[in-house]
């Protein structure tokens, strides 16, 4: 499984708000032995032409596998009964489809069904926006499709998000799109909260499933937590999955971008997060590497 999986992280591990340059987390993550790194749609979206082209040449120069990470905002869902919110969400996801062809980006992963922390009042809200978001994912497909990119539809907990909370209805949910450009995203942090085994989510995922965040039950880095590593990156391999394994940690409670994941006390020491970081790329490489099925 080593060879076939790269292993990345999140643009947030080396940032403390939203709007931070995201720039120079390119060479960063490879200095502490990523292949892959996670940029934000904003950022993405944000691109000029000669941004795009500083990004892709750096990410050759480095050797990093550059994707994209997104969470629609509040007030721009796809789902939504208001068509002016449906149509600002299918902006942001085709700007960010054209902006990504720019700059040779190939995936982008996330909340790109619905809004992230968007709530419904009751139960019966759901089937509309379900609905309206196939409807709205089958329009953005065909310009994901034109720019030879693929997005792919996270699996968040409850608390985030009302509308995928199972890897089964990620499943339902791109299966009545029907887009080669649209898969299932999975999330160990999200999956130890809604799914009833990580193995069985994974294997129903199969072939549909192009990218996997790896994080603990409290969203620290992996092997620093109780979630059962060996089982989940065994599975992974016995499903035949060769796409990335991401690292996506919140452990600083500094910034908006703790704010936005309803972190309210540090997790770890300032000083000590790059050494933990990287003595957990070490932990998952060599797991990766004793991973035999």
């Amino acid at each position: 499984m080593s060879c076939k999986n790269k292993i990345g992280v999140h643009f947030a591990v080396f940032n403390d708000t939203w709007a931070d340059d995201q720039f120079p987390s390119i060479a960063k993550c490879k200095d502490m032995g990523f292949d892959l790194l996670e940029l934000g749609a904003d950022y993405i979206i944000a691109f000029d032409d000669n941004e795009a082209k500083r990004v892709k040449e750096e990410g050759e120069k480095h050797g990093v596998t550059l994707v994209g990470s997104m969470g629609l905002p509040v007030g721009s869902d796809i789902g939504s009964p208001d068509e002016a919110e449906r149509k600002r969400g299918m902006k942001f996801l085709t700007d960010c489809a054209v902006n990504m062809s720019k700059a040779n980006i190939k995936h982008c992963s996330g909340l790109v069904h619905s809004s992230w922390n968007g709530r419904i009042k009751d139960l019966s809200e759901k089937p509309i926006y379900w609905e309206n978001s196939v409807k709205s994912l089958k329009e953005v497909c065909k310009v994901f499709a034109d720019c030879d990119v693929t997005f792919n539809v996270e699996v968040v907990n409850r608390f985030e998000n009302f509308l995928v909370n199972t890897c089964e209805e990620a499943l339902n949910l791109i299966g009545e799109v029907g887009s080669d450009n649209l898969g299932v995203h999975l999330d160990t942090f999200h999956m130890n909260i809604e799914e009833n085994s990580f193995t069985e989510a994974i294997m129903l995922a199969g072939d549909k499933l192009n990218h996997f965040h790896i994080g603990e039950n409290n969203r620290k880095m992996p092997g620093l937590g109780m979630l059962p590593w060996r089982e989940i990156f065994t599975v992974l391999a016995r499903a035949g999955y060769t796409g990335p394994v991401s690292m996506e940690p919140f452990v600083k409670s500094k910034g908006d971008i703790a704010m936005s994941v309803a972190l309210y006390r540090d997790l770890m020491e300032y000083d000590r997060i790059e050494e933990q970081t990287r003595q957990s790329v070490k932990f998952v490489r060599n797991m990766l590497d004793d991973i035999t099925v």
